[in-house]
């Protein structure tokens, strides 16, 4: 069995330790290395499994390919089965790495844009010392919509559990318990949710199905003091909607991790939009991923070569 690595940053420095690390943990394996602005047909045509982002236009060719393992939690471009030459191919992602740092973004921004750290920061710019009585909204006891309960939403309820909220979880089947939330909703209640929020949290995946899940109607229904948090895609908020909501104080304030579009134009009015703060897709950073994306492709690369059923596989009709 061939796999075939294409290496990101962290690879890339770490090579030679890595691919030993893989061949002492499954030597069933050979194991190649090959950087993906350098891979061509002819250095995959016989590989089995590639780990990386592989370039789409090789997976038509790829007649081998049984495996690919994206090192990202997203799937985006890889989900449509008409890409592949092999049409039962798997495909699987990192899930499970990210939801830790995301989830410490999430609540940073829940307090930040609770406590209205962005005002006394450009006070202290100007040197005032400006004790304005503005509206602080605690976290403690509040009321918090979770929209998506994977990996991100789980790490997340887990890190709200300490403030004591009540939280209301949102997936496509809400027959199924969580055990981090007071109750499960299916998201065809998400409209006549939004009264009752003092935060929603958008951990979502961007799909056809997730696109404008909070739009106008939406936002004309929700607590003027909610404050919305999306670190899933920005295309599952109207963006137009949400400029109109936090200028007209329909809606409390906005942190965002992504934007529909992205990259943000400097002209965008969202920029100015009132209580925002946006940042650009990288609350998944952390400085200990590499080691855990790795881990998890070594695990299903051990589970693999054993014919043990794999985790982490992205259903080709839902995009995730």
């Amino acid at each position: 069995m061939k796999v075939t690595i294409l290496p990101d940053g962290f690879i890339v420095k770490y090579a030679e330790e890595v691919i030993a690390d893989l061949k002492r943990a499954v030597p069933e394996a050979e194991i190649n290395c090959i950087p993906a602005n350098a891979a061509g047909l002819a250095d995959l045509a016989d590989s089995d499994v590639v780990y990386g982002w592989l370039p789409q236009e090789l997976l038509k060719e790829l007649k081998n390919l049984k495996w690919l393992h994206l090192p990202s939690a997203g799937a985006n471009n890889y989900t449509d089965t008409s890409l592949y030459a092999n049409p039962s191919v798997v495909l699987t992602n990192s899930s499970g790495t990210f939801g830790i740092p995301i989830a410490e973004h999430v609540i940073g921004m829940m307090i930040a844009l609770g406590r209205n750290f962005s005002l006394y920061q450009n006070a202290q710019k100007e040197c005032m010392w400006n004790r304005d009585r503005t509206q602080a909204i605690d976290i403690f006891n509040s009321n918090v919509l979770v929209l998506g309960l994977g990996d991100i939403g789980t790490q997340v309820c887990k890190r709200l559990a300490g403030f004591s909220c009540n939280i209301i979880g949102f997936r496509r089947d809400a027959s199924v318990p969580h055990e981090l939330v007071n109750e499960v909703r299916p998201m065809s209640r998400l409209r006549e949710s939004l009264p009752e929020a003092d935060f929603v949290i958008i951990c979502l995946p961007g799909t056809d199905e997730t696109r404008k899940v909070l739009g106008r109607e939406e936002f004309s229904v929700i607590k003027n003091e909610a404050i919305v948090i999306n670190i899933g895609r920005g295309t599952i908020i109207d963006t137009d909607a949400l400029v109109d909501a936090l200028n007209s104080g329909k809606v409390g304030g906005a942190g965002l991790d992504v934007t529909d579009p992205e990259p943000l134009p400097p002209d965008h009015p969202l920029w100015s939009a009132a209580n925002v703060m946006i940042t650009p897709h990288i609350s998944s950073l952390s400085q200990l991923n590499d080691g855990r994306r790795l881990g998890i492709f070594t695990d299903l690369l051990k589970r693999y070569v054993a014919g043990q059923q794999l985790y982490n596989i992205v259903d080709f009709s839902s995009g995730y």
